[in-house]
């Protein structure tokens, strides 16, 4: 009897060890990307979380400043504004832009669980090769389509900052 229970408790035991092994396997990564440009002052930072080669969630925040861009306040709110109308309501997707004196951020999120592919598609926030139907956005696609567009893999989301402006 003794033996058994032994038996039993050790058997339970594997189990649960391997459910708590397989949900560590299974649990999100997360990904980092920048695209810096010091002389324009622009930064690009991406943050994607994906599962095995699916993406589940992209978060793009961008940052850059009006003057070396040719660009004032009121001709970058201008620009941003129209094309956030243009993604204004998309499922799965959330926009927000602040505009300071010198230059704007953007945050740019789009879960994928909840987002239509098909409808990201449509407003140009996806690419996919031809005129595929795809199921779901592979992390590894994603990354090779980043780094041939110039962004930098990031360890452990430690990103380049802009450097102050120099006097003079």
């Amino acid at each position: 009897m003794k033996k058994n229970t032994f038996k039993t408790l050790f058997l339970s035991f594997l189990a649960v060890s391997a459910l708590f092994v397989l949900a560590a396997c299974s649990s999100p990564k997360k990904a980092y990307f920048q695209l810096i440009d010091q002389n324009t002052k622009q930064d690009s930072r991406i943050t994607v979380e994906y599962k095995g080669d699916e993406l589940l969630i992209n978060e793009t925040n961008n940052t850059f400043y009006y003057k070396p861009v040719g660009l004032t306040k009121d001709t970058a709110k201008e620009q941003t504004e129209a094309y956030a109308k243009s993604i204004e309501g998309i499922k799965g997707l959330t926009h927000k832009i602040e505009y300071k004196d010198d230059y704007l951020t953007e945050k740019l999120t789009i879960d994928f669980s909840k987002a239509d592919i098909e409808e990201l598609q449509s407003k140009q926030l996806l690419q996919t090769s031809g005129n595929q139907k795809a199921d779901y956005i592979s992390y590894k696609e994603t990354a090779k389509l980043l780094e041939k567009a110039g962004y930098k893999e990031v360890k452990d989301g430690k990103f380049e900052d802009l450097k102050k402006k120099q006097n003079g």
